[in-house]
């Protein structure tokens, strides 16, 4: 309609310049940026989200509850986590749109880590239970797939890339192995670690070839917790000179590598760190990092800081933080998900 208004009189050409001013001063849709976690007193615990600082809260339970990962599309939004009964046992939930889901098969999901779009599928991660014991599995469209070699286990992260399903999260590798660090490609078992010490994967990303993965090492006592990183099964430790430290996601963008999470000295003071192939910066006023996205040229990272004693939810875009909390009650952030409306 435009090119016709350019052929007719003056005036029309006049209302064709104004229409293209105005078309070249539109202003860009802003980003919705969905963080989750939970709210905790001596009373309660909410698993909530954050939908642009305005929180949405999901269920309260005295005994513990937490959301863990969101994914929003056309309106909808997708949100899993966890709560406990009264003996302490986790029990998985699966929100859309707040409302309760349902994931059918004979594995009762303990605990969900992770959600994730692809197409119209719906992808759920983290751990299911029969009467023979518990499992790392997802979920597709609430019907079950479990892993091979995935006992006592709990997926945590997943990814998928040109088809390919990626899964990474721990199982036991036998015995004095309860909790081995691996990865499945479309099912199939990649084992990253052996031996006795705990190990907790706790992110996964694909890019080309290589399988990034990164997650943290318990202590034992004598040494701290050790943020480690593989890469197609190469293990880095990243903060070999700390007393803890934790990497707890991770995202790859073109030949650059960036991690989120967390170093701490002898004192125990934790500060959130973000590394970016390999170098660390500091991610100011946090004490951890938890999630990573990254949306065109802009870095969105989720995490916790601190208000004297009490813990602040927030992020950080390109570095800069933005509070979610005020401080007045204790809020952490489990993981962020950005998506233009």
């Amino acid at each position: 309609m435009l090119r016709l208004y350019a052929k007719l009189t003056v005036l029309a050409v006049g209302l064709f310049s104004f229409s293209c001013s105005l078309q070249d001063h539109v202003i860009p849709a802003t980003p919705d940026v969905y963080v989750t976690g939970y709210s905790h007193t001596n009373a309660d615990k909410i698993a909530r989200y954050w939908k642009n600082g305005e929180a949405v809260d999901l269920l309260s339970n005295i005994n513990g509850a937490a959301a863990t990962s969101i994914a929003a599309s056309g309106g909808d939004v997708y949100v899993v986590g966890w709560d406990a009964d009264n003996s302490s046992s986790s029990r998985a939930k699966y929100w859309k749109n707040g409302v309760l889901q349902t994931l059918s098969g004979p594995y009762t999901a303990t605990v969900l880590s992770k959600v994730l779009l692809s197409g119209s599928d719906v992808y759920v991660a983290g751990s299911g239970a029969n009467q023979s014991g518990y499992y790392a599995m997802y979920w597709k469209n609430g019907a079950p797939v479990i892993l091979n070699d995935s006992r006592d286990g709990w997926a945590r992260d997943m990814a998928i890339d040109n088809g390919d399903i990626y899964v990474t999260g721990n199982a036991s590798g036998g015995p004095g192995e309860l909790a081995v660090a691996k990865y499945w490609k479309n099912g199939a078992s990649v084992q990253l670690t052996s031996g006795p010490e705990q190990q907790y994967p706790n992110g996964i990303a694909v890019s080309g070839s290589d399988v990034h993965v990164v997650g943290t090492q318990n202590g034992d006592g004598t040494h701290g917790t050790i943020a480690k990183y593989w890469k197609n099964g190469v293990e880095t430790i990243l903060s070999p000179s700390s007393y803890h430290s934790n990497a707890n996601d991770i995202a790859v963008v073109g030949s650059d590598v960036y991690i989120v999470g967390n170093v701490a000295g002898k004192d125990n003071y934790y500060t959130a760190k973000i590394w970016k192939n390999g170098i660390a910066s500091t991610l100011p006023g946090g004490v951890e990092a938890s999630g990573i996205t990254i949306v065109g040229s802009d870095i969105y990272v989720s995490g916790t800081g601190l208000n004297g004693l009490t813990n602040v939810a927030k992020y950080w875009k390109n570095g800069v933080p933005v509070d979610l909390t005020n401080g007045m009650l204790n809020n952490i952030t489990t993981s962020i998900f950005v998506v233009n409306p």
